[in-house]
């Protein structure tokens, strides 16, 4: 760069700058978006793969035929990949807030099932095939803005994402800025953006001034709405662009002048929020029903702590909103998901690229042998002209019925086919294109996810060490990549849940009985505790007043900040393992033979790698020390049931016995093996045997 040329302004203008010039910046912003990722291999291949996934296919041959073999071993692919059981699991280290995980686990189980999150996940793996899909957690209320909020999951491509300043490890959800774009119905745009319905202009009326944003068109005219609308798709589409920004600034007061708190957002919603200015007094929490105050320093007076969100839209000069970010998590809410990443690239590569090639010859193949099988039927024929009966010829069908020639001489000398010997099809073309096949499958990893649905279906006896070695590590490093992308939507979810949803909203998903005591403090319209449990004295809380106006004292803390405690406390404990799941199988065995030979293993340990979350907690910081506390606890169970049943007369007295023919114990000399029973007449069942 020149010293002449002047610098690019990456800082966003403060929310006090001309709306003009914070548009403008918007603008900078996704040209520099559209910079980077036109400069992706994926993206340069996406029309080149889009024709391939659609069987656009040219040659010079007469053949009408047009298979389309790649689709259907990507579609394979990705059902196999997209096999997802759960949102994720929660739980707590506090005592106190254990009820309200356990609450958690089954409201994000009623999402589960309501969102179709593996359909969603299908879809965005399906958009990650040509590079990279995105996830968007989020809230939306139905019914264009009036209707009962849900938490969906919002399936992206990677031409509806622009980030901006993406670290060196390439999340974009550590990007300084990033812009998401959304082609909504005018109507819904008109229901959600009520303030702008007379500046709001469908996509036809806007002007586009960069390829990225043609492509981006095309794409949602064509695969979103479909093609051959009886109206044209750009008047009844508007596009809204969410720029999500990472600011930085911090409230501190001017040198000589005293400092000033700052509301941000809009008051009365969940996103407001005051933010002091530093050095100036705030809460440092409540000791004993009384408030102690602290200083406020650099980190308690972020202007953005949740991120800044700019909304525009083509056409309008002015952004429509520029505020805090709605959700409380703090990320920018996109989570990609890449099939096949390298370190050197900013976004994952395409499948088809690397098979394209391989499934255009097989194509050109197949065609040509259509081509010839049909021409080797109807072959061009040729006749000796000098012969008798040679003009008689020009009109001659082989395929008609009872057609009967009379020649003078030997017909075959008189009628040939002019095909020559070698063009015919013969084994060797079927065993190349075998071949063609077997690299295809072999470059997309089929083989590999293969392995897994087979050992799904059949993990008995002696087979599982083969089945398992057969899991190759192209599938292995596509559930790694799933996973960590899971684990983030994961992470979303609980301040979704909070923020979002009403107390009768959650009372839906898991029944009024489930719901604990210590949260719901008769508020409708909130889960969020109304008090910090330390502001509770002898388990009571503090009341001011007397008689008639007797009340109790409101929470030295902020909604806001009760809400972030709360979602704090729980913490990630798993995510749907997918395609990992399997390999853990031999981990399976070998607990459960340790555990049958006697092993000093409680189940508490066990029961984790057995997909069992929720089986209880035990005290203990080894695997013995929780063994021992939890043979103890259950030695109390037992003397306990002993003492009932004594006490209803249900003890009958008497000793074990094995009666007639109870045979030998087990010795468990050798490994337990997996075995099934049964299948033909019924269920098949899987069970442990032992020597």
């Amino acid at each position: 760069m020149s010293r002449n040329e002047p610098l690019f302004n990456w800082q966003v203008p403060p929310f006090t700058a001309p709306p003009d010039e914070r548009l403008a910046w918007i603008e900078t912003q996704i040209q520099e978006g559209e910079g980077w990722l036109s400069n992706q291999k994926a993206y340069k291949d996406l029309p080149r793969n889009t024709q391939i996934f659609d069987a656009i296919f040219k040659d010079n041959t007469k053949s009408t035929l047009v298979s389309n073999n790649l689709k259907y071993n990507l579609k394979k692919f990705v059902e196999m990949v997209s096999d997802v059981r759960e949102i994720g699991s929660y739980s707590a280290d506090a005592k106190q807030w254990k009820p309200f995980a356990g609450m958690i686990n089954k409201v994000a189980k009623g999402i589960y099932i309501e969102s179709q999150f593996p359909r969603q996940i299908r879809k965005v793996l399906q958009w990650a095939i040509f590079g990279r899909g995105y996830l968007w957690p989020k809230c939306k209320a139905g019914n264009y803005g009036f209707g009962e909020r849900r938490i969906i999951f919002e399936p992206l491509s990677m031409i509806d994402v622009l980030p901006v300043q993406i670290p060196g490890d390439m999340d974009v959800q550590n990007s300084y800025v990033e812009t998401v774009y959304e082609y909504m119905p005018i109507a819904e745009a008109h229901g959600r953006f009520p303030l702008f319905q007379s500046e709001l202009q469908p996509v036809a009326d806007a002007s586009f001034n960069s390829r990225v944003q043609a492509r981006r068109l095309d794409y949602a005219e064509k695969y979103r709405s479909g093609e051959g609308q009886s109206r044209h798709w750009g008047s009844l589409y508007c596009e809204i662009r969410y720029t999500f920004i990472r600011d930085i600034r911090i409230n501190t007061p001017l040198k000589n002048k005293r400092g000033q708190e700052l509301p941000m957002g809009d008051l009365g919603t969940s996103w407001f929020y005051k933010v002091p200015y530093v050095g100036q007094d705030i809460l440092g929490g409540v000791k004993d029903g009384k408030r102690v105050m602290r200083k406020a320093v650099i980190e308690d007076c972020r202007l953005y702590p949740f991120l800044r969100l700019m909304i525009s839209s083509p056409g309008i000069n002015r952004p429509m909103y520029d505020g805090p970010a709605f959700d409380w998590h703090g990320c920018i809410p996109t989570v990609q998901y890449d099939m096949d990443d390298w370190v050197q690239d900013g976004m994952g590569r395409s499948l088809i690229s690397d098979v394209g090639s391989i499934e255009q010859t097989k194509r050109k193949l197949e065609r040509k042998i259509d081509q010839v099988i049909d021409t080797t039927l109807n072959p061009p024929i040729g006749y000796d002209r000098t012969a008798n009966q040679g003009p008689k010829m020009e009109n001659f069908d082989i395929f008609e019925g009872d057609m009967r020639v009379g020649t003078e001489g030997e017909p075959k000398k008189i009628v040939q086919s002019l095909l020559p010997e070698e063009v015919r099809v013969v084994s060797e073309h079927f065993k190349w294109w075998e071949l063609l096949e077997k690299m295809e499958l072999t470059q997309l990893g089929i083989n590999d996810l293969g392995s897994l649905a087979n050992l799904k279906m059949n993990i008995s006896g002696d087979q599982i060490d083969k089945g398992l070695e057969a899991i190759g590590p192209i599938a292995k490093g596509i559930a790694g990549g799933m996973e960590e992308a899971n684990a983030k939507v994961a992470y979303m979810l609980p301040y979704l849940i909070i923020q979002w949803l009403s107390t009768s909203r959650i009372i839906s998903y898991i029944g009024p009985d489930n719901i604990t005591p210590e949260l719901f403090d008769m508020d409708p319209n909130s889960m969020v505790p109304s008090h910090a449990p330390e502001e509770y004295v002898n388990g009571l809380l503090p009341m001011q007043g007397e008689g008639d106006n007797l009340r109790q004292v409101d929470s030295a803390y902020s909604f806001l900040e009760r809400s972030r405690r709360l979602t704090t406390n729980i913490r990630l404990i798993s995510i749907p393992e997918t395609l990992l799941r399997m390999t853990q199988k031999d981990e399976q065995l070998k607990l459960m033979t340790l555990k049958k030979q006697g092993a000093p293993i409680g189940w508490v340990d066990i029961a984790p790698k057995l997909g069992i979350e929720n089986f209880g907690e035990v005290k203990g910081d080894t695997v013995l020390e929780r063994y021992i506390n939890e043979e103890i606890e259950m030695m109390k169970v037992k003397i306990e049931m002993a003492k009932l049943a004594a006490a209803s007369g249900l003890d009958q007295g008497g000793g074990p016995g094995q009666g007639k023919g109870g045979g030998r114990p087990n010795s468990n000399k050798k490994p337990a093996k997996n075995y099934q029973k049964g299948g033909a007449g019924g269920e098949p069942r899987t069970g442990l045997k032992t020597s």
